[in-house]
C-alpha cells in the first residue's frame, strides 16, 4: 500500500510538471535524473538530453543533493574555508614521523585543507599516502595531479603517452578518447580524482617556452575536437578533467612560473582565438577550469594583476559570459606570476573573490586559511560566495563517489596500472604520430650498411645535462644499426664537439636526436648559439660527404627554423619511451610515417603537412572519428 501511495504522489507531481514542459522531454526522462533546484531551473530553460546520462556533467553543478546539503548544514565556518585550499605533496614514501607527513596530517585533522595535489612518486606509495591521508579526513579529500600525457607525468611505472601535440598529429579523436580513459583508470586506481589537464591553449607562438607541445595545436577546430574527446574519455572514466590555462597561455614568450606574462589583447581577439577552446570544453561538460597567472591590461586595466585574481576575467568572462558553473581552480599560487606581486593572504582572498573555488598550493596554508577565515568574518568575502564554492566542491566529491568510498584497494592496482594493454595503446598512438616533413633524396627509410668500420653516428643533442635522456632511442638504434653515440649538452666542451666532427667524417649516416622540450623554471628555451652552429656544421659535413643526415625532434617541432639545409626532418613531439621506439622503427622502415603537422613552423612548413616515404600524405580524414558513446546504467 505504501508503494502504491508513493507512486500516486509521483504521478500527480509529473502531471503538474507536464503542464509547463514539452511532452517530448517527458518521454526521455529517467528516474535516475537529479532534478535541479527550483530557483535554478529558469536558467536551464529545458532539460537537455545529456541529463539522461548518469555520467553527464553539463548540468552537474545545478543539481540538488541530500548528501551535499547534509554536510553543508553541519560544517563549521573553519571547515568550509578549509575546503577551498589544496596542499602539495610528493608521492614518495613518507614515514609516520616524517616532518612533511606530520605537517600534512595536521592540516587535514584541523580541517584546514580540502585536498592534496600529488607530484612525483611511485605507484604503491601514492596509493598508500592517499589512503593514509583520507583516513585522517572528516570530509573526503579531493586528490589531484598534473597528468597531461598520462599518470606517468607524475608517477613512475605508469603508462606514458606522447604529448598533446603528438596526439593531434594522429588526427584521431578516438585515440584522444581512449587515452583519456586509460589515464582515468590508472589515476582512480591510485586514489587520484582530478587531472589538471588538458591544456587547451592555442600554441600560436613558436617562442612559447612553457606550452609548446603541451598544446594540441594552433588550430581551433583541431584543438576542440581532440580536447573534447580527451575530456570525455577522462570523465567517462570517473576522473575530473580540467581545461587550462584560462583565458589562454599559448601566445606568450614568458613562463608564468618565473614571471607574469602580459597578453596585450583586446576582448575581440580573445573571443576570436584564445577563448574558443574553453567555450567548446564548457559546452561539452568539462567539470573544471584552471585559471592561469596571465595579465590582460586591455581587460583589467592593470598589467600587475593576473587573471587568477581578476573578477573581470574569472567571474565576468568565464562564469557569466561563457556560462561555466563548475569548479574553477587557480594555477599554483607558488608561481612567480602571482607570488611576486601579492602576499599569501591577499592572493588567496582576491582569488576567491575573483571566482575561484579552489586555491592551489598556497605558499603558507596556515596563513591562507587564517586570512580567508577573517575575510569571511569581516564580510570581505561574503558567506554566499563561500557557500557557493563549498557546494561545488562537495558536488564534485559526491560525483566521484567519495561520500561512499574514499579508499583505494591496493590489491587491485597491479591489474589496472601500467598494464600491457595500456602500453600498447600508447605505442600505437606514438607510431601514428611521427611526422616526416622533409626527406630530400628519399633517404628514408635508411637503406644503409653499417659495420664496425663504418658506423652510424648518433648524436643526442640536448638542452639539459642528463645521461638518461634519449637512452631508449640509443638502445633501439643499436638493435638495428651499428652505431657510435655522442652526447652534446650545454656543458659540452670544445673537445666533445671535435670528437663528433671527427666521427661524422667517417660515418655512413648521421642521426641527430634533438631533445628540446618545455621545462618549468627554465632559464632558456631551445638550442643555444653553440649548438645551433654545431648542427649547421654537421649538416655541411654530411652534404660534402653525400651521406644521409636525419634530424629528429623529440620535443619542440620549431627547432628546424633557420635550418633550411637539413635534408631530413622528423617530428616526434615527445621524448617519451614510446616515441623513441617509434622513431627507431621508422628509420629502419618497420613502420611508415603517418603524422600530420598540428602547427605552422614559420618559414618552413605549413599546418597539416606530412609525408610518407615517397610523397605527401593524402589530405587528413575528417577529424570527427567516432569514439564510443557513453551508455546509461540500463544500456540506453
Amino acid at each position: 500500500m505504501k508503494m502504491k501511495h508513493g507512486v500516486g504522489i509521483l504521478r500527480l507531481i509529473l502531471a503538474s510538471w507536464l503542464i509547463v514542459q514539452p511532452l517530448e522531454i517527458f518521454a526521455q526522462l529517467s528516474t535516475k535524473i537529479a532534478i535541479p533546484h527550483k530557483e535554478q531551473t529558469d536558467s536551464l530553460m529545458v532539460i537537455k538530453n545529456d541529463l539522461l546520462n548518469p555520467h553527464s556533467t553539463k548540468f552537474l553543478y545545478a543539481t540538488s543533493s541530500s548528501w551535499v546539503d547534509s554536510v553543508l548544514n553541519i560544517m563549521t565556518l573553519e571547515e568550509k574555508v578549509g575546503q577551498l585550499l589544496l596542499a602539495y605533496s610528493s608521492s614518495y614514501y613518507k614515514s609516520q614521523d616524517d616532518e612533511t607527513f606530520q605537517e600534512l596530517s595536521r592540516l587535514i585533522e584541523q580541517n584546514k585543507i580540502g585536498g592534496i595535489m600529488f607530484s612525483r612518486g611511485n605507484v604503491y606509495e601514492v596509493a598508500m599516502l592517499a589512503n593514509q591521508f583520507q583516513s585522517k579526513a572528516k570530509i573526503p579529500l579531493l586528490m589531484s595531479a598534473d597528468m597531461e600525457y598520462g599518470v606517468a607525468m607524475r608517477i613512475h611505472r605508469t603508462t606514458e603517452f606522447p604529448s598533446n601535440m603528438g596526439l593531434s598529429a594522429t588526427r584521431s579523436s578516438d585515440y584522444a578518447y581512449r587515452m583519456g580513459q586509460v589515464i582515468a583508470k590508472e589515476a582512480r586506481a591510485l586514489g587520484i580524482h582530478q587531472n589538471y589537464a588538458p591544456s587547451v591553449d592555442l600554441n600560436n607562438n613558436p617562442d612559447n617556452p612553457i606550452i609548446n607541445t603541451r598544446a594540441y595545436s594552433e588550430d581551433i577546430e583541431l584543438t576542440n575536437v581532440m580536447a573534447n574527446a580527451f575530456i570525455k574519455g577522462i570523465q567517462d572514466g570517473g576522473l575530473i578533467a580540467t581545461a587550462k590555462h584560462f583565458p589562454g597561455h599559448g601566445d606568450t614568450d614568458i613562463d608564468s612560473h618565473k614571471d607574469l606574462p602580459i597578453l596585450p589583447f583586446k576582448k575581440s581577439r580573445l573571443d576570436a582565438l584564445e577563448l574558443q577552446p574553453f567555450k567548446s570544453a564548457v559546452s561539452e561538460g568539462i567539470m573544471s577550469v584552471m585559471v592561469g597567472h596571465l595579465a590582460l591590461p586591455k581587460i583589467v586595466n592593470d598589467e600587475s594583476v593576473p587573471a587568477t585574481l581578476s573578477k573581470e576575467i574569472t567571474s565576468k568572462i568565464l562564469r557569466e559570459e561563457i556560462g561555466f558553473n563548475g569548479l574553477v581552480v587557480t594555477d599554483a599560487m607558488t608561481m612567480n606570476g602571482v607570488k611576486k606581486g601579492f602576499s599569501t593572504g591577499e592572493a588567496a582572498i582576491r582569488a576567491v573573490n575573483a571566482g575561484n573555488d579552489l586555491v592551489l598550493m598556497s605558499p603558507d596554508l596556515d596563513i591562507a586559511h587564517h586570512e580567508l577565515l577573517q575575510a569571511v568574518k569581516t564580510n570581505k568575502i561574503s558567506h554566499d560566495r563561500l557557500e557557493e564554492s563549498v557546494r561545488r566542491i562537495l558536488i564534485a566529491k559526491e560525483w566521484l563517489n567519495l561520500n561512499e568510498t574514499k579508499f583505494v584497494n591496493l590489491n587491485e592496482i597491479s591489474g589496472l596500472v601500467g598494464i600491457e594493454k595500456h602500453k600498447a595503446l600508447a605505442q600505437e598512438i606514438a607510431d601514428r604520430s611521427i611526422t616526416l616533413l622533409r626527406n630530400d633524396g628519399k633517404v628514408l627509410p635508411l637503406d644503409i650498411k653499417t659495420t664496425w668500420r663504418k658506423k652510424m653516428l648518433h648524436v643526442t643533442l640536448q638542452t639539459i645535462e642528463s645521461h638518461r635522456i634519449g637512452n631508449t632511442f640509443q638502445r633501439e638504434l643499436r638493435k638495428r644499426f651499428v652505431t657510435e653515440h655522442h652526447r652534446i649538452d650545454p656543458f659540452s666542451n670544445s673537445l666533445n664537439y671535435e670528437d663528433v666532427y671527427l666521427a661524422s667524417k667517417k660515418a655512413s649516416a648521421i642521426v641527430v636526436a634533438c631533445f628540446v622540450d618545455v621545462r618549468l623554471w627554465a632559464d632558456n628555451f631551445g638550442l643555444d648559439e653553440t649548438q645551433t652552429r654545431f648542427l649547421k656544421k654537421l649538416t655541411f659535413i654530411a652534404k660534402e660527404r653525400n651521406v644521409p643526415l636525419v634530424l629528429v625532434s623529440f620535443g619542440s617541432p620549431y627547432i628546424v627554423m633557420g635550418h633550411d639545409d637539413v635534408p631530413v626532418y622528423l617530428c616526434a613531439y615527445s621524448g617519451s619511451t614510446v616515441s623513441q621506439n617509434a622513431v627507431a622503427k621508422l628509420l629502419k622502415g618497420e613502420i611508415s610515417p603517418k603524422g600530420y603537422l598540428p602547427i605552422t613552423i614559420p618559414g618552413a612548413f605549413k599546418f597539416n603537412q606530412g609525408l610518407d616515404f615517397t610523397s605527401p600524405l593524402p589530405k587528413p580524414k575528417a577529424l570527427l572519428e567516432h569514439f564510443p558513446k557513453t551508455q546509461t546504467a540500463d544500456g540506453q
